[in-house]
């Protein structure tokens, strides 16, 4: 929304933004996705992880306003 564009797929976001010049929030997207493919699909739980993603998201909610 912010840049009017729009990606169908996850895949790509992280080279989209970086060429955006919004190398924080690609960092925040690479963070995100390596949780996921370690703690969610590698079946580990870590309230840390959690806390962690909370703090992302809301800079993210923050960065698109």
């Amino acid at each position: 929304m912010k840049y009017g564009r729009h990606l169908n797929s996850h895949i790509g976001l992280t080279k989209e933004l970086r060429d955006l010049k919004e190398n924080r929030i690609a960092e925040i997207f690479e963070s995100i996705d390596t949780f996921r493919a370690g703690r969610w699909y590698g079946g580990k739980g870590n309230g840390e992880i959690v806390k962690k993603c909370i703090e992302y998201i809301s800079e993210v909610k923050e960065w698109i306003k």
